[in-house]
């Protein structure tokens, strides 16, 4: 009976991984190859780092996203999690990662693939050209807290991890609040493209909840 348990667990963390480098590989390929290269190399570093970093703030989160799951059907809701959860390993990787002056800009192809496969979960219409638009405003909100984790990115050893960590924060806390926001509007019947100001109120407001939340660490 052990055994058999046991085997389903590691029968499903394969199936996890396999899921996850196929998200994470459709990011890379929207990446501009300079930066994938470098994200790639450090990979396995970056991951540990991240994968950590995320299973320490996990319980510290999950309950503010109580509210965008109600009503929301368990496998849908499974499937987002899966889908939000890929795509702030993926954030917290690239906010890890060695690359100075570029996690802001390097959200945006994570987000809109994230977005992407929400909207296909609830069988909406997507549009790639509005949802750059709207990610690219909300890289603009992270950039400017990510600045100081850049600048310590380029003093050797320390500097480099205090860099990531700050960076982390910023990237996961951004990707996160844009995935559940939009499953609560398509779960609501309401496209984020057609409701844009209720979609930035609704962000501001989980954002706003995850920094608080974050100060009480």
């Amino acid at each position: 009976m052990f055994k058999k348990s046991d085997k389903k667990i590691k029968e499903n963390d394969q199936e996890s991984n396999a899921a996850f480098e196929e998200f994470f590989n459709q990011v890379l390929k929207k990446m501009p190859a300079r930066s994938a290269k470098i994200i790639n190399s450090s990979l396995t570093v970056s991951k540990a780092k991240a994968e950590q970093f995320l299973a320490s703030n996990s319980q510290k989160f999950d309950h503010l996203f109580n509210e965008f799951l109600v009503g929301v059907d368990s496998q849908t809701r499974r499937k987002c999690h899966e889908t939000i959860h890929f795509a702030t390993l993926t954030a917290a990787i690239v906010g890890f990662s060695p690359i100075p002056f570029s996690d802001a800009v390097l959200l945006v192809p994570i987000q809109l693939t994230m977005m992407m496969r929400l909207y296909k979960i609830f069988g909406a219409s997507w549009s790639e050209a509005l949802a750059k638009g709207i990610t690219k405003e909300l890289v603009v909100v992270g950039l400017g807290r990510s600045l100081v984790g850049n600048v310590l990115k380029f003093v050797p050893a320390v500097g480099t991890i205090a860099g990531g960590a700050i960076n982390a924060t910023v990237a996961t806390t951004i990707t996160e609040a844009l995935g559940w926001v939009t499953v609560k509007m398509l779960n609501d019947g309401e496209d984020i493209f057609n409701n844009v100001l209720t979609f930035e109120g609704q962000f501001k407001g989980l954002v706003s909840k995850l920094q608080k939340a974050n100060k009480k660490k």
